[in-house]
């Protein structure tokens, strides 16, 4: 399930690893729910679990490697996040899996391509998420019930007099596509292509804004859209 985030992004955001250790309880953890969600400025991965949260570990990897068999898992996107959970399990002790519904539609997100199960062994499971671009990471334990969210900040549409106009393609322009959807509220296609769709876009922005109307994102119309969204 496809979700729309309230929050603005807080907390502090690294490309450095993210270790954090479960509490010594007696009690069995299950993963019963993976989502994704969509924030103004970072997509969220969403891990629910029945019981205490587990420990985490999340990072930066060359690629993701499935455990027990050292496989290689593709990813879409340009840099992969590995995340591994423990200790926590996604099935019974008779083999029954715990976590319910599909992975999570990913269309229309600025930063997430791809998210694959990569294991769930002795007591570890692990889970990859394809990118965009190698962005700042942050992780969140939140209870009631027990999750564990991973959130991945956008690329920044350029910066300082960086110009990005028609043709242009990249994870920035992903980010410029997803900000034009909440900035008018409408449909724009984030698919990193900087085409037809996003120029108009991009002109009926400056045009409300009161811009020079020329289809290309600068520094003016980067502001601009930062005043507009809150960020």
């Amino acid at each position: 399930m496809t979700e729309l985030l309230g929050q603005a992004i807080s907390g502090t955001l690294t490309t450095g690893p993210i270790e954090g250790t479960a509490a010594h309880h007696a009690g069995r953890t299950f993963l019963v729910g993976v989502r994704a969600g969509r924030n103004k400025d970072f997509d969220r991965l969403v891990f629910d679990f029945e019981g205490p949260a587990p420990g985490f570990h999340v990072r930066y990897v060359d690629q993701l490697i499935e455990d027990g068999s050292g496989r290689p898992i593709p990813l879409r996107g340009r840099a992969v996040v590995e995340i591994t959970l423990r200790p926590a399990a996604a099935h019974r002790d008779d083999g029954t899996p715990t976590r319910r519904g599909p992975l999570p539609d990913l269309t229309g997100f600025a930063t997430f391509r791809q998210i694959a199960d990569a294991g769930d062994f002795e007591g570890v499971l692990t889970w990859g998420i394809g990118v965009a671009a190698e962005t700042g990471l942050r992780v969140t334990t939140l209870s009631g019930p027990t999750r564990i969210a991973v959130d991945v900040v956008h690329a920044e549409p350029g910066t300082g007099n960086q110009l990005l106009r028609r043709g242009e393609r990249g994870a920035a322009v992903a980010t410029w596509q997803w900000r034009l959807v909440q900035a008018l509220d409408r449909r724009v296609d984030v698919d990193e292509v900087f085409g037809p769709m996003t120029e108009e876009a991009t002109r009926d922005f400056q045009s409300a804004h009161g811009l020079a109307v020329d289809g290309v994102v600068g520094p003016r119309t980067r502001a601009a859209m930062v005043r507009a969204l809150g960020l």
